[in-house]
């Protein structure tokens, strides 16, 4: 009775992750639906079966994690009368995902149902691509009915930046399927349709944050894939453009002022203001918004439209340094698993997946797209599945 009760466990927990996948750009309330159904389901089945041998496969990702919510804890000691919104976040913003992410290392450990999470988020991201379309021609989109405003496309989401941080993780993912031979034609036909319909709606947003994140993610990944054939100076070569080239492609995007681009130069100031007075322990998870107008003479209340920022801003120096670790490590390990096994379907999937998660951290050097509930829920999944499929490659 007990195995009949953990298998349904299992499955309940792995049909829920895909429920999160399939809904992460349709409905708010049913990824918190279906992620609520994942937690409380595994936490039943880690009661009844104690299990904790996907946190010892990667004890080390888990103890840069255990580290940057230690450092976040550490900065509520500097919220002063803000305390109880800073416990807030980090309970209900932060704290969600650690117990999610690891619901879904475990799930995913065999391989064959990450491969169905991407016939999941292929089906999703099709959606997404088809609404966008009629969104751009007809003037709206059938998801939820958003209507086409300034003539820029913003599809199922608030706004056209959340669409391109969405297709900026998503197209790289797909793109990596495309590579495979697929015996059935029609499915690998299936990928490049929707990957080009995809790309060109990532276009249409307008998005410049979006296009590096985009063109970085399918650098990353036709380097990888390359990588093999490459000659040592050849492979040093081209890793030195890549690291150099990013950040000042980045920081060319980011200083370029037209369409109201002054905006972020005064909230990097606010941010930076923050940082000075506590550069070590920040000024208190989840105040940035309470306290950025004080330090631009009242210029208003805003995210600092930098993910990396806001978090060294509220939680400090060592907070950022361990979640830098912590997504570092994430990148190096499927690196190095990703040159080490044969060209296999699970091959292009995993330099798929870090190529999306390349290029949707590209992106959050202009935006907050950590503090987004959708796109949080976007990141922490495609991460796990990433652990998992390096992790389970690994040990073979």
């Amino acid at each position: 009775m007990k195995l009949r009760v953990l298998k349904f466990l299992d499955v309940a927990v792995e049909y829920a992750i895909y429920g999160v996948i399939f809904f992460i750009p349709i409905s708010i309330t049913m990824i918190g639906t279906f992620a609520g159904m994942a937690t409380v389901f595994f936490l039943v089945k880690k009661i009844l079966a104690p299990d904790f041998s996907s946190i010892k496969a990667n004890k080390i990702l888990f103890l840069f994690l255990l580290c940057f919510f230690v450092f976040m804890d550490l900065s509520l000691l500097n919220s002063g009368p803000l305390v109880a919104k800073s416990l807030k976040a980090l309970f209900l913003k932060w704290g969600r995902f650690p117990l999610f992410l690891w619901a879904v290392i475990d799930t995913f450990g065999d391989a064959r149902r990450i491969v169905k999470a991407m016939y999941v988020l292929l089906f999703s991201a099709t959606l997404v691509g088809f609404t966008v379309f009629t969104q751009k021609f007809f003037g709206w989109e059938f998801l939820r009915g958003r209507a086409l405003s300034a003539g820029v496309v913003s599809g199922p989401f608030n706004n056209q930046n959340s669409l391109a941080a969405y297709l900026t993780c998503v197209i790289p993912i797909l793109l990596g399927l495309c590579l495979w031979r697929w015996k059935r034609i029609t499915v690998r036909l299936c990928f490049l349709l929707t990957t080009s319909m995809l790309i060109v709606t990532s276009w249409w947003t307008g998005c410049r944050g979006g296009w590096l994140g985009l063109i970085t993610g399918i650098f990353f990944l036709a380097l990888i894939v390359n990588l093999h054939h490459m000659k040592k100076w050849i492979k040093f070569l081209f890793s030195l453009i890549f690291v150099t080239s990013i950040p000042l492609i980045a920081f060319a995007l980011y200083f370029y002022q037209n369409r109201n681009d002054s905006d972020r130069f005064i909230l990097a100031r606010s941010a930076w203001g923050m940082i000075k007075e506590h550069p070590l322990l920040g000024k208190g998870l989840g105040t940035f918004m309470d306290y950025c107008a004080q330090y631009i003479n009242g210029y208003g209340t805003y995210y600092a439209h930098n993910c990396y920022l806001q978090i060294w801003a509220e939680s400090g120096i060592f907070s950022l340094l361990c979640f830098l670790l912590f997504v570092g490590y994430v990148f190096y390990r499927s690196i190095n698993v990703s040159l080490r096994i044969p060209r296999s379907l699970n091959y292009y999937i995993l330099i798929g997946l870090t190529a999306g998660l390349m290029g949707f951290l590209v992106h959050s050097f202009f935006e907050v797209h950590l503090y987004s509930f959708q796109l949080s829920f976007i990141f922490w999944t495609v991460l796990g599945l990433t652990v998992a499929l390096s992790s389970s490659l690994e040990q073979r």
